[in-house]
C-alpha cells in the first residue's frame, strides 16, 4: 500500500485553493494521513522594515482564510494544520518539505511564458510524489466531490516509468479505480533527427516502423504481466505529450500518473521531458512520482 503519513498543501487563497484542498482531502481520506496546508508569502526581495506592519496584516488576514480551510478539513475527519512562511516561493517550498519530510505534495499549476512554473521548479528538485492539480476536469472540485475511477500511466519502459507504475497500481487499488498503460513512440522525432533516414528505400521505412510497433506491443505486453495489469494497453505514435494529453481528454481520465523523467527513443537522441509537456496542457490531475 501507499505509504502516506503526511500531505502538505500548497495554497495562495487565490481562485485554485477550492480544487487543491478537494484533491488534498480525497488522497488524505483514502490514505489516512494527516494535511499540513501550506500558504507562502511570495517576496522576491527581503521587504524593508517600514513594510512590517503591512506584512503583519496581511498574515492576519491569511491566517483566517487558512484556519477556515483548516476547519473544513477537520469537519471531513481529516487531521489538518497550517502554517505561514514568509520569503521567496522555490526555496520556501524546499525549505518546508525538508523540515516535514512529506509523503506527497499537492500544489496548483500556473504557466509562465519565460520562466519555469514553481511546479516545474519543483520536479526538477524534489524526490517525493507531486501532485499538480490543472486541467478541465479539476475545474469544479469541492469538498468531498472528488473521484478518481480512471488512471492513465504512460510509459516509456525506463526506471522512472516503471515506479509509476507501481504507484499507479496502488493509487488504482486503493481507490478502486481501472489503470491503463500506453506508450507512446515517438518517431517523428527518430525521423527528424536521424540521418539515415533519409536514405532509407520505402520497403526499410516501412520495416523500421513495424519493428518499432512489434517491440513497443512486446515491451508493453511484458510490463503488463509483470505488474498484474489486466487492463489493455494501448500504442501510439506522434509527439509524445499531444498524444498523452489527447487520449487523456477523449477517455475522460481522472488522472495521469507518470515519472519524473523519460527516456529518448534511440540512444543519443534526446527528445526531451515528455512529463513537464504533459504539465502544460493536461485536461486532469498530473500525478508525477521519482
Amino acid at each position: 500500500m501507499i505509504k502516506c503519513k503526511c500531505i502538505i498543501s500548497s495554497i495562495d487563497i487565490g481562485p485554485d485553493t477550492e480544487k487543491i484542498v478537494s484533491y488534498t482531502e480525497y488522497f488524505a481520506s483514502k490514505t489516512h494521513a494527516a494535511v499540513r496546508l501550506l500558504y507562502v508569502i511570495d517576496y522576491m526581495l527581503t521587504p524593508p522594515s517600514y513594510l512590517t506592519a503591512y506584512i503583519e496584516e496581511e498574515k492576519k488576514r491569511e491566517e483566517s482564510e487558512m484556519a477556515r480551510w483548516k476547519t473544513l478539513l477537520t469537519d471531513r475527519g481529516v487531521k489538518a494544520e497550517y502554517g505561514i512562511v514568509l520569503g521567496r516561493l522555490h526555496e520556501s517550498f524546499v525549505k518546508v518539505i525538508n523540515e516535514t519530510s512529506p509523503d506527497l505534495l499537492v500544489i496548483g499549476y500556473k504557466s509562465h511564458i519565460i520562466r519555469p512554473s514553481s511546479s516545474e521548479r519543483l520536479i526538477r528538485s524534489l524526490n517525493i510524489p507531486m501532485l499538480v492539480v490543472r486541467g478541465e476536469s479539476a475545474g469544479n472540485a469541492s469538498i468531498g466531490s472528488v473521484s478518481i475511477k480512471n488512471i492513465l500511466c504512460p510509459v516509456d519502459f525506463s526506471d522512472s516509468s516503471k515506479k509509476a507504475i507501481s504507484y499507479a497500481k496502488e493509487c488504482a487499488s486503493l481507490f478502486s479505480a481501472d489503470l491503463h498503460l500506453i506508450h507512446v513512440i515517438p518517431s517523428h522525432l527518430i525521423k527528424e533527427k536521424w540521418f539515415i533516414w533519409q536514405k532509407l528505400e520505402e520497403k526499410d521505412r516501412k520495416k523500421f516502423d513495424e519493428t518499432m510497433l512489434s517491440e513497443a506491443k512486446t515491451n508493453l505486453s511484458l510490463l503488463r504481466s509483470e505488474y498484474g495489469i489486466d487492463r489493455e494497453g494501448g500504442i501510439l505514435q506522434g509527439n509524445p505529450s499531444e498524444m498523452i494529453c489527447s487520449f487523456a481528454e477523449g477517455r475522460k481520465y481522472d488522472l495521469i500518473i507518470m515519472g519524473a523523467r523519460g527516456l529518448s527513443y534511440l540512444q543519443g537522441i534526446l527528445i526531451g521531458s515528455t512529463t513537464e509537456a504533459v504539465l502544460k496542457s493536461s485536461p486532469c490531475p498530473v500525478l508525477i512520482v521519482h
